[in-house]
């Protein structure tokens, strides 16, 4: 009668197991899902790595030689990120 209450008892163990990873196995599938937008974004930002780098960099020699320089990009980059906000509004809609 032992052998068989602890057969039973592995049995229910066993299944309880196999639920509990069929359960982690979704919320995996249902979490990639979630994130697939971002990790989507995250790789197109690494493949322009290079370029953005080396854009940056230059950039920033190009500042540091004249000072005047950066207020003019930082209020012409505003106005452009103004205006491609309201394109993509007039757009979207």
């Amino acid at each position: 009668m032992k052998k068989n209450e602890l057969a039973a008892r592995r049995h229910r163990f066993e299944q309880r197991i196999i639920q509990e990873r069929l359960q982690i196995a979704g919320a995996v599938r249902d979490w990639r899902e979630s994130t697939a937008p971002i990790d989507q974004g995250w790789q197109q930002l690494a493949r322009y790595k290079g370029p953005i780098l080396l854009g940056s960099g230059l950039l920033v020699t190009m500042l540091s030689r004249n000072k005047g320089r950066v207020g003019r990009l930082f209020k012409r980059s505003v106005v452009v990120y103004t205006m491609a906000r309201r394109a993509k509004k007039m757009i979207g809609r």
